[in-house]
């Protein structure tokens, strides 16, 4: 299967997660990271998602999934180990063209969830198409080894440094001659040593 990667927005977006466990919570905390609003359907809860119920960060139906349940969603994530709530779950949801990710059942997917290092904004997606989890989550632990938490603030710095590229040249050669000389210099070991006082210093002397 070759799949198509995609980063989605899901700010203000209907997510229905199927399963009250420990795996609906891992799915349910990086739905509600992005902004999305999110009905949990299970009989029972684990305290974690307990107390975003009581919080008011999901809403929560607390009975056995029925067919009717995703009118209205925009992504569905089965988290359940029922094979035959599953199956009901991507009827629904295939008669209604939702994004689906049944998790560890690929065959019942048309969307599956990479293994990601995240730094603020910055994302890095490993995947490897569902044929070897283990493996991408031992490419993602190497990769949050290299790629540290000075990153997240590395990307802030960059994206407001790109603006000021913007407004003091017109030319693409020179913005990308800029970009060169800023990603070549020493901003972000400054970034690790905490030398904030060198950086501004620095990128006017790239810029």
């Amino acid at each position: 299967m070759e799949y198509y990667p995609v980063y989605l927005n899901l700010k203000g977006k209907k997510c229905v997660v199927i399963g009250g466990g420990n795996v609906a919570e891992r799915k349910v905390l990086a739905l509600i990271g992005c902004g999305a609003k999110i009905t949990v359907i299970s009989p029972e809860l684990g305290e974690d998602l307990n107390m975003l119920k009581i919080k008011g960060d999901i809403e929560h139906i607390g009975r056995e999934y029925r067919k009717g349940d995703l009118e209205g969603a925009f992504v569905v994530v089965g988290a359940t180990d029922e094979p035959s709530v599953n199956k009901l779950v991507y009827e629904e949801a295939n008669v209604l063209n939702l994004l689906l990710n049944i998790v560890d059942v690929p065959e019942l997917c048309n969307f599956i969830v990479p293994s990601i290092v995240k730094r603020g904004d910055l994302k890095l997606s490993i995947s490897t198409s569902g044929k070897a989890p283990a493996l991408a989550k031992k490419i993602r632990l190497e990769l949050e080894k290299i790629f540290g938490p000075e990153y997240e603030f590395y990307v802030n710095l960059l994206g407001e440094t790109r603006e000021r590229i913007k407004q003091k040249y017109k030319s693409s050669d020179e913005r990308n001659d800029a970009w060169r000389r800023i990603l070549e210099s020493d901003i972000l070991d400054l970034i690790r040593e905490g030398k904030d006082g060198l950086i501004e210093e620095r990128i006017k002397e790239c810029i």
